[in-house]
């Protein structure tokens, strides 16, 4: 027992270069030993450990990143790069930009965690919101205009696509974080179950999710189009009908939809269709409307912004309050009009660690809080909706306030005359 423990102390003891001298003699043995000519570069241990076996002049040769330097643990399954130069001798360094700290990995792993929570709850609180704004647009009948049924139809999108969001997406505890680069809109978190038991319900339910996600901006389009037909045409939006709309928002995605189906189920039939196989851009057939829309939006704002600034300049507020109101249209017209996801092409990307946890965090608010956002901003706030609101509340006041006079009322101890004769007062008041 003693000679083995002092055999594996002497192992463990071994010095790195003794180590890449016997790791150097068995790959001559196994790939060298009876093809080896021309001009090699030697045996080379460099100054981070990493050993080098004899290559032939002109290779680049990979090694497994070091598992630790510096008391800093690296993931191993990256690689090390380093070149045999043509005269025989090692580049002067190896590339090491591939080696990850394995700590970095893990931090990165919690933000990802994080940000799966943050967009699921987002995705909790914009479904309420929109529930509600629904509700408040079914009921308040007296302001059923054509501007306001456009906005009913882009939170019904909203609902529709929030709801197979939590189909296609498991809780937050069964996830598994992938992060999807998106040529249409983002690269964020995004988690997907391919646990369907029959596929032909998976890829159904695939379709669905992405055409009202298409239907989403469609009918953000269509805000852009009436609000530049009201303002900047100067067209009288009497002319408009709700059948134009309602073909732009809900039929227009049908047949893109369509398209993208039978290009996944003849070249891309993976994954319950979730993301895309290398080199198939199959994705491009809805993600390519998605991107003109936004681009046209883009142009509507910018034309409504700027008929805004002259209408604003011509008045005879101050001119910290014509830029005030200038701002708050803008701002208020960005969620509307989808320009939010424009600053998803914005990816940090590369090796900024920070830079990508930030982008993280602000897609996943920003993408899962764009239904709150348009509950807010075009129904809580509305002053249409908000005045009928105060009406039907009044109104309910005043119901209640009767018939609790009529219950007190009846309820006064006193003789039938006399009661005979306030009920006829309280009626003449009434």
């Amino acid at each position: 027992v003693t000679a083995v423990l002092h055999h594996k102390v002497a192992v463990r003891d071994v010095s790195q270069q003794a180590l890449c001298t016997v790791f150097a003699w068995l790959h001559l043995s196994l790939t060298c030993r009876f093809l080896c000519t021309g001009v090699y570069c030697d045996l080379s241990v460099d100054g981070i450990g990493t050993c080098w076996p004899r290559s032939a002049a002109g290779e680049l040769v990979s090694r497994p990143c070091p598992e630790q330097f510096n008391g800093i643990h690296y993931n191993t399954t990256n690689r090390v790069y380093r070149e045999c130069q043509v005269n025989g001798s090692w580049a002067p360094r190896g590339n090491y930009s591939q080696c990850t700290e394995i700590i970095i990995l893990r931090k990165s792993k919690v933000h990802y965690q994080v940000a799966v929570i943050i967009n699921y709850l987002g995705h909790c609180i914009s479904l309420g919101a929109l529930l509600l704004a629904f509700t408040l647009f079914m009921r308040l009948r007296s302001i059923r205009c054509l501007r306001n049924i456009i906005h009913w139809n882009l939170i019904s999108a909203f609902i529709l696509r929030n709801a197979t969001w939590f189909i296609v997406t498991p809780p937050p505890s069964h996830t598994h974080t992938h992060t999807h680069t998106h040529t249409h809109t983002h690269t964020h978190t995004h988690t997907h179950t391919h646990t369907h038991t029959h596929t032909h319900r998976c890829w159904l339910v695939t379709a669905g999710y992405n055409y009202f996600h298409v239907t989403n901006f469609f009918w953000m389009f269509g805000e852009g189009c009436y609000l530049h037909t009201a303002v900047v045409l100067t067209y009288s939006t009497d002319k408009l009908r709700k059948w134009m709309f309602i073909c732009i928002g809900w039929g227009i995605p049908f047949p893109i939809i369509v398209a993208w189906a039978f290009g996944k189920l003849y070249y891309d039939n993976e994954k319950c269709w979730f993301g895309k196989r290398a080199g198939v851009y199959t994705d491009y057939i809805y993600q390519g409307p998605m991107i003109l829309v936004l681009l046209i939006n883009f142009v509507f704002l910018f034309n409504i912004v700027r008929i805004l600034m002259t209408k604003l300049r011509a008045s005879t507020t101050s001119e910290t309050i014509q830029y005030r109101k200038a701002v708050k249209a803008t701002l208020v017209l960005l969620p509307l009009l989808g320009i939010t996801y424009m600053l998803f092409f914005v990816n940090p990307g590369g090796e900024d660690e920070v830079a990508q946890i930030v982008f993280i965090y602000f897609n996943s608010i920003l993408e899962s809080f764009q239904g709150f956002f348009v509950s807010v901003f075009y129904c809580f706030l509305n002053s249409e909706v908000r005045s009928a609101v105060r009406k039907r509340w009044i109104r309910w006041q005043d119901r209640h306030s009767i018939r609790s006079r009529a219950v007190r009322a009846t309820s006064l101890p006193t003789s039938p005359s006399r009661v005979s004769f306030h009920s006829i007062k309280q009626s003449s008041n009434l």
